[in-house]
């Protein structure tokens, strides 16, 4: 039994071409092949931060230095979707830090407080801000969640196998225009990339395990009772 597929960026290029263009076994022109791979690249840039995601989380975090007295420090790491979990390692020990937003940050009233850090805001890309202030150097560790990569010639796409007809549905409306595609051809694809949306993200969702519910439980607290 085989339990692995895969099509790399090449075949699905070749794959929605066929249904845009009706090129069928005829290998596609350099100039339609490179449409649909900017269309694809731009496609799971987008769907990946619109929360349409698959888990691309780092196995081991990412250890930054901290100098004392300043505020600011860079992950150095540039394919950050979304922080995960911050430390900050005080001798042997890493005490997690709070992940915060900027209403949260700008409440701070004196943000010149020097000390260990106990709240970090990310400002995007790789830099992050600490509070209180390190008061010396030290060094914070970082677990996060990763942007999708560029897909590459030959290459599988980064996207789970299960996501790739429904991804194919997206790339296929997204270069309707491109390919001067009829309008009432392009409002059908329009329906079938919004179910195709719909499918990347309940492929997305994690399972567990169902726990058990008291049928008492439930009863009181559902059945309402005169």
């Amino acid at each position: 039994m085989t339990t692995s597929f895969t099509r790399t960026r090449n075949q699905i290029a070749q794959r929605v071409l066929g249904k845009v263009i009706k090129i069928g076994a005829t290998s596609a022109s350099s100039a339609d092949a490179d449409t649909v791979y900017e269309a694809l690249d731009l496609r799971l840039k987008e769907i990946h931060k619109l929360g349409i995601f698959w888990r691309k989380v780092t196995t081991v975090p990412v250890t930054f230095s901290l100098s004392a007295s300043v505020a600011t420090a860079s992950a150095g790491a540039g394919e950050i979707l979304f922080p995960l979990r911050v430390t900050w390692t005080n001798g042997f020990l890493d005490d997690p830090v709070d992940i915060i937003g900027r209403d949260e940050y700008a409440q701070i009233p004196d943000k010149t407080v020097t000390g260990l850090p106990e709240k970090v805001m990310w400002k995007g890309g790789s830099e992050f801000i600490f509070w209180p202030v390190p008061a010396f150097d030290g060094t914070a560790k970082l677990l996060y969640e990763r942007i999708a990569d560029d897909t590459s010639a030959g290459a599988a796409i980064d996207i789970d196998v299960s996501m790739i007809r429904p991804m194919m549905d997206l790339v296929k409306y997204d270069v309707a225009d491109d390919f001067s595609i009829p309008e009432g051809t392009i409002q059908r694809w329009m329906v079938e990339a919004k179910k195709a949306e719909l499918d990347i993200r309940k492929l997305s969702v994690q399972r567990t395990d169902y726990k058990p519910v008291a049928v008492d439980d439930w009863d009181c607290k559902q059945r309402p009772y005169g």
